[in-house]
Parts: structure tokens; sequence; C-alpha cells
């Protein structure tokens, strides 16, 4: 290929069936204020996996709540192995998409350049037949017309209310 695009070689089907009864989708705004997972959690997590089991009863806690750790650790963990493919596959979408559509409008360019060129050279009444084509491609042209249309206006009255006024000769 070349330095610009190459193919994806990464998955192109993911598959989060395992995970779905453990997915969750929050209402908007319910995430605020929740506690992420702060760094040296590795280093808590192997202390506790000694700790509990030798003092858990001395402190009065419930072995269960050492479980829940060990089960939600364990579904992070296949949440980000999955969410890093799906993050990865929904930028290369992006790019295609980019990469595709770029394409696309240039070959539509094209075809607006040979209209232009047989209508100038040839038949002009091809003009007619591709009417939607040429207004399309010409639409961000006539904007950015339009913009420096205006704001050479806007200078122009800037410049005309910053211009020094004539002093009377015959003041009153």
């Amino acid at each position: 290929m070349n330095d610009i695009i190459a193919p994806y070689m990464g998955p192109s089907i993911i598959d989060a069936s395992n995970l779905r009864p453990r997915l969750v989708d929050l209402a908007n705004g319910t995430h605020t204020g929740a506690q992420r997972e702060k760094p040296g959690f590795l280093g808590v997590f192997d202390e506790l996996s000694k700790a509990i089991p030798q003092y858990g009863e001395t402190l009065g806690m419930h072995p269960g709540i050492w479980l829940n750790i060990v089960e939600k650790t364990a579904t992070l963990d296949e949440i980000r192995a999955l969410k890093k493919d799906v993050l990865k596959l929904a930028e290369v979408l992006e790019e295609s998409e980019l990469y595709y559509e770029d394409a696309r409008e240039a070959d539509i360019s094209r075809i607006g350049g040979f209209v232009d060129a047989t209508a100038q050279h040839g038949d002009p009444s091809v003009r007619a037949a591709f009417n939607k084509t040429l207004e399309y491609r010409s639409q961000y042209a006539k904007k950015a017309a339009d913009k420096r249309r205006k704001n050479k206006q806007a200078r122009a009255e800037t410049d005309a209310e910053r211009a020094p006024k004539a002093k009377d000769p015959n003041p009153t």
C-alpha cells in the first residue's frame, strides 16, 4: 500500500455475548461522582488476596466481599480486553468512512470537471443532465464566496466608521 493507508488487521467480529449479562447501560448523568480505579490497584489486589484469608474473620468481614472484588476484577479485565478491540475497530471504521467519503467526493468533483469541459468545448446541454451534481460539488465554493463577500462588506463598513471625519472649514 502506502504510508497513508494500510489494511486493518485486527478483529472484524467482536463478540460480547459472554459479557452481555454483566453489561450495564447507565442513565445519563448517573455516573457523575462514580469512583474510578486509582494508581496502585494491582498492589492492593495482591495484598488483599493474602491478607483477607488470614485476617478477614478477625476483621469481622464476610468472605463474600473478597469474592465480589475478585469477580468484579475479572469482569473489568474482560471488558477492558474487549473494549480495546472495540475502540480500535471504531477508530478504523471512522477512518475508513473518512477515506471512502473523501474518495467519493473526489470522483464527483472529477465528473463535474468532465461536465464543465464538455459544456465549455462541446455540448452545453450536458449541464442540465448533471445540474444537481454541479450544485452539490460547488456548495462549499459558493458558501466560501458568500463569506468572503460578507467579510469584505463588513471591513468596508468598519473602515468607513474609522475614517477620520473631515473638519468643517466654516464652523459656526
